[in-house]
């Protein structure tokens, strides 16, 4: 009984945490290039119960043979978080300095804490004439210097880099990643200006996932409150000493 409810509980902590990010990929649906994130579970090792006083008939002499009941499940946890690099829709804006990436590779920025990536292409001019991000960050160029408004096709000078497949990007806000696997530089980029990429958030499905969590969430509740009931019951009904 007890293990019943640590088994409910694990259920209850992982729902929870995947509403968590089921919330943050709707709250960011109408940012520019963000990529959602995916919960993974994983589920603990299961148990093989038998009833070892109501076996089947062994060999002679030998006692019954347990008769098994079937395997149990201890609980589930959230494994890891991964980020969906799916291409989210193109949409045109008509803005100058607006560039969508079609296809794969990032924009590189220079941060405090060094270079940066960045799917977000709704880009500014800085205070010197720079092209920055809205967070202010500089955007490079091809050559790893900071680019500069007016000065012929930005389109074309921007520095878009890509990652071997299975690279573990971190997300560290303002729409940037940092990797510390090395870059390697797109030869021939896709890149779209007056346009920005659309977050790759299915809003229907966002909403669907949240309800089949919640309803999850609430089943293993209702599951936990039962066998704390049944818990209670056996302790101060079933053990009174008349």
């Amino acid at each position: 009984m007890i293990r019943g409810l640590y088994t409910s509980a694990s259920g209850m902590a992982a729902q929870l945490k995947a509403q968590d990010v089921s919330a943050n990929n709707l709250a960011n649906v109408n940012t520019a290039g963000f990529k959602k994130d995916i919960p993974t579970f994983v589920a603990f090792p299961e148990l093989f119960l038998h009833r070892l006083n109501d076996g089947t008939p062994g060999v002679m002499g030998t006692s019954p043979l347990p008769a098994p009941v079937g395997t149990l499940g201890t609980g589930v946890c959230l494994e890891e978080v991964v980020t969906g690099r799916s291409q989210g829709a193109v949409q045109e804006t008509g803005r100058e300095l607006d560039f969508a990436l079609d296809g794969e590779g990032f924009f590189v920025v220079n941060t405090p804490w060094g270079r940066r990536y960045t799917r977000n292409g709704s880009f500014k001019e800085g205070p010197g004439g720079e092209l920055v991000t809205a967070a202010g960050y500089q955007v490079l160029g091809k050559n790893g210097t900071v680019i500069y408004t007016g000065t012929g096709d930005l389109a074309d000078q921007l520095l878009v880099v890509n990652f071997p497949p299975g690279t573990d990007l971190t997300k560290e806000g303002d729409s940037l990643y940092n990797a510390s696997t090395p870059r390697q530089a797109v030869a021939q980029p896709r890149v779209i200006q007056g346009a920005l990429e659309q977050a790759n958030v299915n809003v229907v499905t966002a909403m669907v996932e949240m309800i089949a969590g919640m309803r999850a969430y609430e089943a293993n509740q209702r599951a936990l409150q039962t066998q704390d009931q049944t818990l209670e019951k056996a302790v101060n009904e079933v053990g009174r000493i008349r």
